[in-house]
């Protein structure tokens, strides 16, 4: 039985920063961010967004291309930026997009991973139960304080998929390489708002983890990294990516892959799926029938590294178009305004736009309310 992706969608905040405007008030030199870490822009996030709204966002666009939406019993959201230890972030997305009651639904965290290994429980899930369908949602935003060296990674985003049986975009193959080892390179302890990193260590077990999966995976698949035609990186910033490919696929360009990520920043659990989408949309061949690896990689650590082919008539899924003209639709925002958010003291959630139509109303006693704005 063929399993695998049958619609995918992704959304990021309204807002973003210019890296060259944060070169230029951070006083260096912009090719520090451009050439060394392959960005360009960063999304921010303003009181009325999180990963819930960009979230539901990405999940009403799947919506629209989804039949049999009764069939979905099973909504995993996967993130590191949860802001409740008890309750599940995917409750709001189940209650926004009308799913039935007797739906599962649950958060999944293994920080940047998670959505990886919500695509394999997914497929798990439709293989013990064919007419199920399943919603997978990543979303994430991430920040780190002014001046530090993580500074312009932040960003964040979403990406919203259905896993099925007979999938229009991607059949998810069998074989898979994984590797799980503690390492302390990145965390967050519980009373900490911003995540504590090693950048070198992360970026050494990024790639030391990439060699071990991918060893495994052509082993139990029989396979040459030829077999291959193209790979998707967890991006943290372009620059780590291309580093991967370089390590491993020297053959291979991945220039595709990056598009949207380099002007969107970390978006952690969602990067790996955004980078696919970029891809499908920014390839200029026809992928039908290619081999897509994917590299998954999660601080801490767990790697996975998995692929899956391109069904025959993908195009007619795709939105290209309509992510081009969310992404070039946003708004830019000035260094004091980006700084002010960064204090937290833009608190006003009624003065911003959003990108989709679900907003952060309020928080009232210690609960978060949204609302549809339209």
């Amino acid at each position: 039985m063929r399993i695998g992706i049958d619609a995918i969608a992704f959304s990021t905040s309204k807002y973003f920063l210019s890296l060259e405007t944060l070169a230029q008030h951070r006083r260096v030199d912009y090719a520090k961010y451009c050439l060394g870490i392959g960005q360009t822009k960063m999304s921010v996030f303003p009181p009325n967004e999180d990963i819930v709204t960009i979230a539901v966002d990405a999940a009403q666009k799947v919506m629209l291309q989804t039949e049999d939406r009764d069939k979905i019993d099973l909504l995993i959201f996967a993130t590191e930026s949860a802001f409740d230890l008890s309750k599940s972030a995917g409750i709001y997305v189940h209650n926004f997009l009308g799913l039935r009651k007797d739906c599962r639904v649950f958060d999944l965290k293994q920080a940047c991973y998670s959505a990886a290994a919500a695509l394999q429980m997914a497929k798990s899930h439709v293989t013990a139960n064919p007419d199920s369908k399943v919603f997978v949602i990543g979303s994430d935003t991430i920040k780190y304080s002014p001046g530090t060296s993580g500074e312009a990674t932040q960003g964040g985003g979403a990406v919203a998929f259905i896993v099925s049986k007979n999938p229009r975009i991607l059949e998810v193959e069998s074989h898979f390489g994984v590797h799980t080892e503690d390492v302390m390179d990145f965390w967050r302890p519980i009373h900490l708002k911003e995540a504590l990193f090693d950048g070198k260590l992360s970026a050494h077990n990024y790639l030391k983890s990439l060699d071990i999966c991918v060893k495994i995976y052509l082993e139990k698949a029989n396979r040459t990294i030829s077999d291959i035609d193209h790979v998707c990186f967890h991006a943290p910033f372009g620059k780590m990516a291309q580093k991967a490919n370089n390590h491993l696929f020297k053959c291979k360009s991945i220039n595709e892959t990056l598009v949207y990520n380099s002007i969107i920043g970390n978006s952690c659990s969602a990067s790996l799926f955004i980078c696919f989408i970029s891809l499908l949309d920014n390839f200029s061949a026809n992928l039908a029938g290619n081999r897509i690896g994917f590299y998954s990689y999660g601080s801490g650590s767990v790697a996975e590294f998995f692929s899956g082919i391109v069904a025959k008539n993908y195009q007619k899924m795709l939105r290209a178009e309509n992510n081009r003209a969310m992404l070039s639709n946003r708004h830019e925002i000035s260094f004091i305004e980006y700084e002010l958010l960064c204090d937290g003291k833009l608190q006003d959630f009624h003065c911003y736009e959003n990108m989709g139509n679900t907003v952060l109303h309020d928080i009232t006693n210690n609960k978060r309310i949204y609302r549809s704005a339209t």
